[in-house]
């Protein structure tokens, strides 16, 4: 059952403010040198500077959230886009209104809500009973979730794949409760774990559109992007206009550093020397397995194999831009039409990014130019 009103201890008229915890020192991504001739999409992400919360399933203690004060452009009146990146220590206990903890929300008992239950993505747009599940988020890894509701069919989507779609009738409720990320007024419970780059769209994104800006921040004004909350400085929306307070129990943390390779494993690619690649797959009967990397002498790229030692899937390069972008890039090339997910990690900063092949078509080369704009080292 959806989590109500009825069991939550406080409304938004008398919520009772947590005193804020002291965040942790930020670390910010350096600007791109030639910022107006490149996309405006072109930071690393989802492993820049995050907010982590803490809730441990109570409705009174232990949450945090960041409060956006309500504004017409909030209570999207046609079609909604939630999704963002989150880690999260799931499942979350079953039974009870401790299982599910709020990502985002604007009043779960009257408009929208996006939340995760034991490990199921939960989300409803119409108040109290209008929830539906589907999509699991893995414990301890960063997944990009999206749920997207145009009043005739709501959608589920992990890592940039359809899990499930619900017929639905109607438009999206509204509010004038404030809106919150990681918690909600009607349901403060707040996710034990961390949360960026979360986006409210006032459209219903297609999968094509989902997965093209899935692993890049979004900074500049996109047709039906209402608000973009980074969370890695504070509540700022990242278009300047949605800006928000963060309350409660809470910590603003910086990715740490990678140690893989200081002492490499059979799946763990070190190049250029300061980056960490691994590779994951799934064939299309669900079977998963970690890439394994081809013995091949090369400081600046290596190849994986998925099946068999002499069956090369995946050649990746990490490439020395700064003289030309002040950037490190990423290339690939594959010979494969199953889903890989390939993580790219500056072992330094441990900022890093996550790209998706889905499986059908033949994988898509990658040609990121500005994969790590803050990577940039001098010479040693």
């Amino acid at each position: 059952m959806p989590p109500e009103l009825s069991t939550a201890s406080e409304t938004f008229q008398s919520r009772r403010r947590l005193p804020a915890a002291r965040p942790a020192p930020a670390r910010t991504v350096a600007a791109l040198a030639l910022a107006a001739a490149l996309p405006p999409a072109a930071a690393a992400q989802p492993f820049g500077p995050y907010v982590a919360f803490s809730g441990n399933g109570s409705a009174t203690t232990g949450n945090g959230y960041l409060e956006v004060q309500d504004s017409p452009p909030l209570n999207p009146p046609a079609a909604i886009t939630l999704e963002g990146w989150v880690k999260l220590a799931t499942p979350f206990p079953t039974g009870g209104a401790s299982a599910c903890r709020t990502l985002i929300g604007k009043d779960l008992a009257r408009a929208w809500w996006l939340g995760v239950c034991g490990s199921t993505v939960r989300a409803s747009f119409q108040g109290s009973g209008s929830a539906h599940d589907a999509g699991a988020v893995p414990p301890g890894r960063w997944t990009h979730i999206a749920v997207t509701y145009d009043g005739v069919m709501q959608s589920h989507y992990v890592d940039g794949e359809l899990i499930q779609s619900f017929p639905v009738s109607g438009p999206p409720g509204s509010s004038p409760a404030p809106l919150e990320v990681g918690g909600d007024v009607s349901w403060p419970q707040s996710p034990d774990g961390a949360l960026t780059e979360i986006r409210l769209w006032n459209l219903a994104r297609t999968v094509e559109q989902i997965r093209h800006a899935i692993n890049v921040a979004l900074t500049a004004p996109q047709p039906g992007l209402v608000a973009v909350w980074s969370l890695g400085a504070g509540g700022s929306d990242a278009l300047g206009v949605e800006n928000g307070t963060l309350h409660g129990v809470y910590a603003t943390l910086a990715p740490p550093a990678d140690r893989a390779c200081a002492s490499p494993g059979p799946g763990d690619l070190c190049v250029q020397p300061f980056f960490h690649l691994t590779v994951t797959w799934r064939t299309g009967d669900g079977v998963t397995g970690p890439g394994s990397i081809v013995p091949v002498p090369s400081t600046g790229s290596g190849i994986f194999w998925f099946f068999g030692p002499e069956n090369w899937e995946l050649m990746v390069k990490v490439i020395n831009g700064c003289l030309l972008d002040n950037s490190v890039w990423v290339f690939t090339a594959a010979a494969t039409n199953v889903f890989y997910r390939l993580e790219v990690i500056d072992v330094h900063s441990g900022i890093g990014k996550i790209y998706f092949s889905y499986p059908g078509p033949p994988a898509p080369a990658v040609t990121d130019t500005v994969a790590f704009p803050g990577a940039c080292r001098p010479a040693s």
